[in-house]
């Protein structure tokens, strides 16, 4: 039951192509930034400054997060409200919004991993054709990509307890009331 719902979450989610890219892009940047800032902050690079900004950007992710979960909410409110004359129950619409913020994430996650992949790609295959390049063959090492991305998975949930309470006080009279004009 529950798969089935995040199933339609994501085709939801995919329905919603501006929201869905903008903040999709947001979060790669941001878990992208964090990450190096945490690699920086990990081999003493930048010295104290860059816990300084991991805090910073972890800031930014939940406001992020609690203002993306508001649009989702605000957006759709006729949605769940017609949702909850045909049945939906709480806990299932519950379940559409946690897969929308989840899935958003989770492709940031992907998104981020997918370019450090490429990154060391070609940076391993233009240094094992001998041609000089002056860049380390890691941008950012997997640990700093999976501990921010727990974190933002934790912020997420920030986000969508506030999203589940504010479902919980849509009434199904919403999706009625233009219906008669």
């Amino acid at each position: 039951m529950a798969f089935r719902m995040w199933k339609k979450a994501v085709l939801m989610t995919l329905r919603e192509k501006k929201l869905f890219s903008v903040f999709t892009l947001i979060y790669t940047s941001l878990i992208f930034i964090t990450s190096l800032f945490w690699e920086l902050a990990i081999t003493g690079q930048i010295g104290e400054i860059a816990g300084y900004f991991v805090l910073i950007f972890l800031g930014t992710s939940l406001f992020l997060s609690l203002l993306y979960a508001w649009i989702i909410v605000s957006r759709n409110r006729r949605t769940w409200a017609t949702l909850k004359c045909i049945g939906y129950t709480n806990k299932n619409i519950n379940s559409l919004v946690t897969g929308k913020i989840l899935f958003t994430t989770l492709m940031g996650f992907i998104i981020v991993i997918e370019v450090l992949f490429h990154y060391t790609a070609v940076v391993g295959y233009l240094q094992s054709a001998a041609i000089s390049v002056s860049l380390p063959l890691t941008l950012i090492g997997l640990i700093p990509v999976i501990l921010t991305s727990f974190i933002f998975i934790v912020v997420q949930m920030v986000a969508i307890v506030l999203a589940n309470r504010k479902i919980l006080k849509v009434r199904p009279i919403i999706a009625l009331k233009k219906v008669g004009e």
